[in-house]
């Protein structure tokens, strides 16, 4: 599976420079989150958490602010003023101002504005020009200085005469924390804004509006793609720390092949598995599919588990064969095919496989279908090869109305071991099938005899039955029996029941069992297991496991 993290960059898009590098900056040109989404992820939750910085970090408001003197101009020289203006078209908390050059004779009494009239910032009437005033914190958006004597005595609040005073420069500064702070996304979809300023150190979190404001513009149908979004504030201002969180879901809605649905083949009393790469180190939030099984028109009575490798066999050719009884106790049945478990022993191996009448406790004379299924094995590898179920197919379902027939299998070239299969347990009354002798005779003329494992086995002679499952035909009154669904990853195993419908929905508490597999190597796919006892073919569609991510994003300072 291909990686489902989100990408997230931060960059100012304008040309401010921070006085330090512990803080970026933001204002009206914008600070932009990038963010890369890559297909196939889904966003549960985003936060954006922004810190102002202290109030003992300022920036100086003079450069973007609109200068106006009595003169009528906007800078400063050689000219004598008697009084200037500042407006910088944000309420800042004001920190200090400095006039140059230092006077004796006159002083400057200050006026402040927040969009409205002027008023006196302080109880002191005016303030030396020439040194750094402290203005601790005083919110305005407009600073007014009037220049005075200084030795006029004149009792504070009354009015005085404005008088030329040089002056070269002034310095206002503010606190560096943003005046305001509004987030867009895209072209300028606005989804948030904080119209006053940031307290100092004050941490903002962008919770739920980011999250609803990013879902919207998430890339349709989980394809991936890009997103902006861009931070601004009406004047300069700082930030310390930018964080990003996103909760995210890696979304799987297809199978290992690309494919929306799978059809797969069941052999008989088998299993298919439809494969889904998931993140190998994350729990799994859900998993949605449908199965639709469409079994062959068939039962099997009779499910043998024999071993990788059998301890008895029947040898089958150089002169010898071997037949199987089985008795149908109750109605008529149609056998549609039979499965033996063999294991060759030469590379090439042609055999026949006939069905007869039951005479005498041996097989009769009387064939049960019109010629025999031949089967043709050719083996690629090296010896020894494993023993394994190989199925003959009669061109027809054969009837089987005698209450015991027999299997005969005759190697015509080369040679193979069919398994010996342990005594069944349980009532054999219950059974629709029931295995009986197995025989073998070591020339075509010869006498069918019994195999006698009790010195080998340990068992009654005669208890052993050759390994075969016998598929008959279904009725409507026995069907074949539901298959069985299970999800496997890594050696962890879940058993699943569908609906009635064919659908399966497990949320986190349910699959809480499965748990990660973890590991370095290859990251083993999450397995949806179909096991039946009759051959079909399993439909699996309507795909969709989530797995949950949670990212956290230092995005300034850059850890």
């Amino acid at each position: 599976m291909s990686d489902s993290r989100v990408g997230a960059t931060l960059t100012y898009a304008g040309t401010a420079k921070p006085p330090t590098t512990a803080v970026v900056p933001v204002d009206s040109a914008g600070l932009v989150l990038a963010l890369d989404v890559p297909a196939g992820v889904a966003l549960s939750r985003a936060a954006l958490t922004v810190q102002a910085p202290g109030d003992d970090l300022t920036v100086d408001l003079t450069p973007v602010a609109a200068l106006t003197t009595n003169l009528g101009k906007s800078t400063l020289g050689t000219d004598k003023v008697q009084w200037l203006s500042l407006d910088w078209n944000a309420r800042r908390p004001l920190m200090s101002l400095e006039l140059q050059p230092k006077s004796t004779t006159q002083k400057g009494r200050l006026s402040v504005a927040e969009g409205g009239p002027w008023y006196p910032p302080t109880p002191s009437d005016t303030v030396p020009i020439g040194s750094v005033v402290p203005l601790p914190g005083l919110f305005a958006s407009r600073l007014l200085v009037e220049f005075v004597d200084a030795a006029s005595a004149t009792p504070v609040g009354t009015p005085k005469t404005l008088v030329d005073t040089p002056l070269t420069s002034v310095v206002v500064r503010a606190a560096a924390r943003p005046p305001d702070l509004s987030a867009m996304l895209g072209a300028g979809a606005l989804f948030f804004h904080q119209a006053m300023p940031l307290l100092p150190r004050q941490e903002l979190v962008l919770g739920d509006a980011l999250s609803s404001a990013l879902q919207r513009a998430w890339p349709p149908e989980l394809k991936g793609g890009a997103l902006n979004v861009t931070l601004r504030s009406s004047g300069l201002g700082m930030l310390e720390r930018v964080q990003l969180t996103l909760d995210t879901l890696a979304v799987a809605q297809t199978w290992s092949g690309g494919e929306a649905a799978v059809s797969l083949p069941v052999a008989t009393d088998g299993q298919a598995a439809g494969l889904v790469a998931v993140p190998p180190d994350r729990a799994l939030s859900e998993v949605r599919f449908a199965v639709r099984y469409q079994p062959k028109d068939e039962r099997l009575p009779l499910a043998p588990q024999p071993p990788e490798t059998p301890p008895l066999s029947h040898r089958c050719g150089s002169g010898y064969s071997a037949a199987q009884a089985f008795s149908t106790p109750g109605p008529a049945e149609a056998l549609v095919g039979l499965d033996l478990h063999v294991r060759p022993l030469t590379r090439s191996v042609k055999a026949l496989l006939s069905l007869y009448a039951d005479a005498h406790d041996r097989p009769g004379d009387v064939p049960l279908m019109a010629a025999p299924v031949e089967l043709v094995l050719e083996e690629k590898g090296p010896p020894p090869w494993k023993a394994r179920w190989v199925s003959f197919e009669p061109l027809k379902p054969v009837a089987l109305t005698s209450e015991t027939w027999w299997a005969v299998l005759t190697v015509t070239e080369g040679d193979l071991l069919w398994s010996l299969s342990p005594p069944l347990t349980g009532s054999a009354a219950a059974r629709s099938l029931v295995p009986g002798l197995a025989l073998y005779r070591t020339d075509a003329a010869g006498p069918w005899l019994p195999r006698d494992t009790s010195l080998t086995a340990g068992q009654a002679p005669g208890t052993s039955w050759a390994c075969a499952r016998p598929r008959l035909h279904a009725t409507a009154s026995a069907p074949p029996p539901a298959p069985g669904v299970q999800l496997r990853w890594g050696t962890r195993v879940l058993d699943v029941s569908p609906s009635e419908d064919g659908s399966v929905a497990l949320d986190a508490k349910a699959l809480a069992a499965l748990t990660p597999p973890g590991g370095t190597g290859s990251a083993p796919p999450l397995e949806v297991l179909v096991r039946s006892r009759v051959a079909g073919v399993v439909t699996l569609s309507g795909l969709r496991v989530t797995s949950p991510r949670s990212e956290t994003y230092a995005l300034f300072p850059r850890k």
